[in-house]
């Protein structure tokens, strides 16, 4: 794999990470980690996460696993540690993350495609976990994520039985916000991620924050939550500007 294969695209306000390479080897975890921690750097405003190919992404690299079976645990172990450092940083971000998702999203690319914000997927789009099929474990979130957006039951249909979804399948269990022609999907999400810039950096952060985190805080500990945080939101002047524009429609 080389340099080229996971990059950094900056489009205006727009960061795309772009996956030329649809399987994870130990070299491609740690340019996926390099370019996700650039990202946490970058005055971007939306992160657009996309692949290169008939494929997003197909989890790790099963032959480049083969040639190291005689160091097997150890090599998974470097793998795994790379790819949920990407994981952690993408996951920090409090820009809005899109992912436009075609063709196959499995083993550590479910973690990838479905930790995004909002996720589009090309009507090619199959998703299945396959970590049971190879004897290995859910690795990249998958066992957070998936409990969290299609509940416990379907979660572990998915990852016990290797279920493969189509992306109509995908959406009606709540894993993907829309799905569209693959030929239109890149335009799709570019034009998502375009009207997100465009709106209120700060309003968009604590949207984000509100609702990624309410699992974690009683009723009253969320309203108190949203209240301190729609109060700070009005003292700015974008909130301001706006409210003052739309009053005048």
């Amino acid at each position: 794999m080389t340099d080229s294969e996971v990059r950094l695209d900056l489009r205006g306000e727009v960061a795309e990470l772009v996956l030329a390479a649809n399987a994870i080897d130990l070299d491609a975890g740690r340019q996926l980690a390099a370019a996700t921690e650039r990202l946490t750097r970058t005055d971007a405003r939306v992160v657009l996460v996309r692949a290169e190919g008939p494929h997003f992404c197909v989890g790790g690299d099963v032959r480049a696993f083969a040639a190291h079976e005689a160091d097997l645990a150890s090599y998974v172990g470097q793998v795994a540690d790379v790819v949920h450092a990407a994981h952690r940083h993408l996951a920090a971000l409090t820009v809005p993350v899109v992912c436009a998702a075609q063709g196959a999203i499995a083993g550590a690319g479910v973690g990838l495609a479905f930790g995004a914000d909002l996720v589009l997927l090309g009507r090619s789009a199959k998703v299945r976990l396959a970590y049971t099929a190879i004897g290995l474990s859910p690795d990249n979130g998958a066992s957070a994520l998936l409990p969290r957006l299609v509940g416990p039951r379907r979660a572990l249909e998915l990852a016990l039985t290797n279920r493969t979804l189509t992306a109509d399948e995908a959406r009606d269990w709540g894993l993907a916000t829309a799905v569209i022609d693959d030929s239109a999907l890149l335009d799709e999400a570019r034009e998502l991620a375009g009207r997100l810039a465009g709106m209120a950096p700060g309003s968009l952060a604590a949207t984000k924050r509100l609702i990624l985190s309410a699992a974690n805080r009683s009723r009253d500990e969320q309203l108190d939550e949203e209240a301190g945080a729609i109060t700070a939101l009005a003292a700015t002047g974008s909130a301001r500007q706006a409210i003052s524009a739309f009053a005048r429609r």
